[in-house]
Formats: C-alpha cells, sequence, structure tokens
C-alpha cells in the first residue's frame, strides 16, 4: 500500500531548518542554557532580530517603553515565544498548502498549528504548573508529519482511512491500524533530521496519545500539546473533520492544572488574539 522506508525517507529529506533556528532548538533543551548565548544566536538572524523586535514592541506586548536591543526582547517575549518565532519563520510558507486528505484547504493547517501555539502562550500564564520551554514550538510543529504523509495518500488509500474511521475523518490511532505509522511518528521523524531537541520529536510523536511516550518530559510535553490540538480547534481553527477533533480530557487537565473553566476561557483567548498573532510571522 505505503511503502514505510519511502515515507520515512521523504521526511527527513524535508527542507532543512535555518542554523539558528536548530541552534536555539538545541540551547533551549539544557537545563544550564545561557541567555547571553541565546541573545548571540538570534543576532547573526537579521531576520528574525527584526522579527522579535516588532513582536517586542508590538501593542500586545503589555509596555510603553520601546525595546531595541535583542536583549530585551527576549526579556519581554520569553524564550519559549522566541524559538516559536523561528521555527515558525522557517515552516511558514509549507504549512500554508492545501491537504485535501485531511479536509484542510489552503492555510488551515498553518491557522490551526499557531493557534496551537498560541494555546501554550496563554497556558504558561494561566496554569500553576512549569510548561516545557519548547511547548510552544513544538505546539507548532505538531502536525508536520501530516505535510509529508498527505504526499502518499492516494485516493484509494484515503478511501481505506475513511471506511476504517467510519466518517471522512480519520486520526493518529486510524493511520497507524491501516498504514502501520501515524503522521506523529513521522513528524518526530522529520524533528530529528532537522536537529531538534529529542523531547520535542518524542512530544510530537505522541501528542494523540500521551501514555505512549516512553519518557516524562516526553509524556509532558505530549499532553501540552494534546492541550494545544484541543484549544485550537475550540478556538474556530480545525485540523480536520469535527468526527476526529482533539479532546480536552482530565489527562491533560490533571497534568497541566487546568480546570475546565480556566480551558474554556483559554480558548476564548485564543480565538480573539488569534488574527493578530498570525501577524507575527507575516
Amino acid at each position: 500500500m505505503i511503502d514505510l522506508e519511502i515515507l520515512r525517507a521523504d521526511a527527513r529529506r524535508l527542507e532543512a531548518l535555518p542554523q539558528s533556528s536548530a541552534r536555539l532548538a538545541s540551547l533551549l533543551s539544557t537545563e544550564d542554557w545561557d541567555i547571553d548565548e541565546v541573545c548571540g544566536v538570534v543576532r547573526f538572524d537579521e531576520a528574525l532580530t527584526g522579527r522579535l523586535l516588532g513582536v517586542a514592541n508590538s501593542s500586545r506586548s503589555g509596555s510603553r517603553s520601546e525595546v531595541t536591543t535583542v536583549e530585551a526582547a527576549v526579556m519581554r517575549l520569553g524564550t519559549g515565544t522566541v524559538l516559536g518565532l523561528a521555527l515558525g519563520a522557517a515552516v511558514r510558507r509549507d504549512f500554508q498548502v492545501a491537504l485535501p486528505s485531511y479536509g484542510l484547504e489552503e492555510g488551515a493547517l498553518w491557522r490551526h498549528s499557531v493557534a496551537a501555539a498560541l494555546a501554550v502562550e496563554e497556558a504558561v500564564r494561566v496554569s500553576p504548573r512549569r510548561m516545557p520551554v519548547e511547548g510552544f514550538a513544538a505546539a507548532l510543529l505538531h502536525d508536520v508529519g501530516k505535510l509529508v504523509l498527505s504526499r502518499h495518500l492516494t485516493g484509494e488509500v484515503v478511501g481505506l482511512l475513511r471506511a476504517t474511521s467510519g466518517s471522512d475523518a480519520f486520526d493518529a490511532a486510524t493511520e497507524e491500524v491501516v498504514l502501520g505509522i501515524d503522521h506523529g511518528e513521522l513528524g518526530a521523524e522529520i524533528a530529528r533530521a532537522w536537529g531538534l531537541p529529542e523531547r520535542m520529536a518524542e512530544g510530537i510523536e505522541h501528542h494523540e496519545r500521551p501514555h505512549n511516550a516512553s519518557t516524562d518530559e516526553g509524556r509532558l510535553l505530549a499532553l501540552v500539546i494534546g492541550m494545544a490540538d484541543a484549544a485550537a480547534v475550540r478556538a474556530g481553527a480545525p485540523c480536520g473533520g469535527p468526527e476526529q477533533d482533539p479532546e480536552f480530557t482530565p489527562e491533560h487537565a490533571g497534568a497541566l492544572g487546568l480546570g475546565a473553566d480556566v480551558f474554556g476561557s483559554l480558548c476564548d483567548t485564543v480565538a480573539q488574539r488569534l488574527a493578530d498573532v498570525l501577524t507575527r510571522y507575516e
């Protein structure tokens, strides 16, 4: 049906990230990262520096004082957002494509991905638990495997996936049953090929089934992404048909310290902010 070795090789050949993006992700995955080193990486990327200063000086940043240095911008926005900006700028064009197999028109995958990342940004504000620094970036990239898998989904294969799921939409579990691989696993292949930290790869791989993660760090990141995935859909940025929309579960609530009321408010904020945040990457 689908040659899995060809599929995995295709995933590993996806266009490489800019060096600055991969370097930032590697730095921030360590416990003893140094802000001077982070700022040094940003300074060598003129486009990222300009975008970072622009976002830091936007009305949403919450301060009237002008930011004129990379250091001040990083301090104002936080390293998670900085990493998300770097990775988002690198993948935005690819994420704009339509994916008919998944019921996604042009721009829909990008909108969903940014909404998921924004949900993590909001969760950092309201959750009593400490969010992983890679959460924003991992949520942004969580469906990257769909870009590759969709290239191999012929009409016959899509028909089988839909028949197995019992609807026009299908989730990772259905992909695994029919194909022997799912978009999360492919996303992890891509993350590793890009040189991203292993816990980011694990979080992306298991975002629909966090209990399958083999490490505590990977499971926590998978839960963060799963929460963000559900929030993006509830905020009006779906990732496919309604039959397979992700849900905010008690497992997400318990792990992240977000009750149903807080989660609902978070989703409302994401919906209100999404259009503005999309302009960060233009």
